[in-house]
């Protein structure tokens, strides 16, 4: 099978990265951008390592990706956080995965939840603190306070990126894959206003907004293979 056609981008912090070993992830290889204090994980499928300042957790590290590779995407971009061990994230990682590999690596799959109306459900949405999951991470940064978003809440922020426009799924943890005409449609400029709110700040209220909203910044997925479970 001709893996080629698939890029699955890392974003890691201080993750192992053991379960790349484990199929289905072993059949693939791996950009890593790295934003911990050291390069201690498994490299035996990473093609690539890029190391960035730590800001803006994974959603910044997509964006980011996105951006300096507006013009040579791949057809099937994955994104995966470096947590993956985790059981909830793990599960949903391999669904994708196995989906990839049954469409000959032909196809991305975007995994949903559904929601009536994401601006609607969570227009009154902020977040003051959270700590990362990860027990890894926690071990070298354990902070629980977030740079406020300028704009909030996530309604406000919403509107200002995406209009009106009614979106009725979200993903969770920040796990999907994307094709890349349904990510060029776009201009690259959309892609830049939202980093901005990612890009100086180790812990920013706004990856949690963009978490909630990445069906809204590729919207409408049209070459993309949408499931909403």
């Amino acid at each position: 099978m001709d893996f080629s056609n698939v890029n699955i981008i890392i974003a890691r912090y201080n993750e192992s990265l053991n379960w790349t070993l484990e199929y289905p992830f072993n059949q693939f290889s791996y950009i890593v951008y790295n934003k911990g204090s050291n390069d201690n994980f498994e490299k035996i499928h990473v093609s690539k390592i890029i190391n960035l300042p730590n800001v803006g957790r994974c959603d910044h590290t997509y964006l980011y990706h996105i951006i300096n590779n507006f013009e040579n995407l791949s057809e099937v971009n994955v994104f995966f956080p470096g947590s993956i061990q985790m059981e909830n994230k793990k599960n949903k990682a391999i669904d994708i995965l196995n989906r990839i590999i049954k469409n000959n690596c032909k196809e991305a799959v975007f995994i949903a939840s559904y929601s009536k109306n994401i601006f609607e459900d969570f227009k009154s949405f902020v977040l003051d603190n959270w700590k990362a999951s990860d027990p890894q991470n926690c071990q070298v940064n354990n902070e629980n306070v977030l740079k406020k978003s300028v704009l909030r809440p996530f309604g406000k922020w919403f509107r200002y990126h995406f209009g009106n426009i009614i979106v009725n799924y979200r993903v969770e943890n920040s796990i999907f894959a994307v094709h890349k005409n349904d990510i060029i449609k776009h201009p690259v400029s959309r892609y830049q206003r939202l980093i901005v709110g990612l890009s100086t700040h180790s812990n920013p209220e706004v990856g949690h907004y963009c978490e909630r909203a990445w069906g809204a910044i590729f919207f409408p997925l049209v070459h993309t293979k949408l499931l909403i479970c």
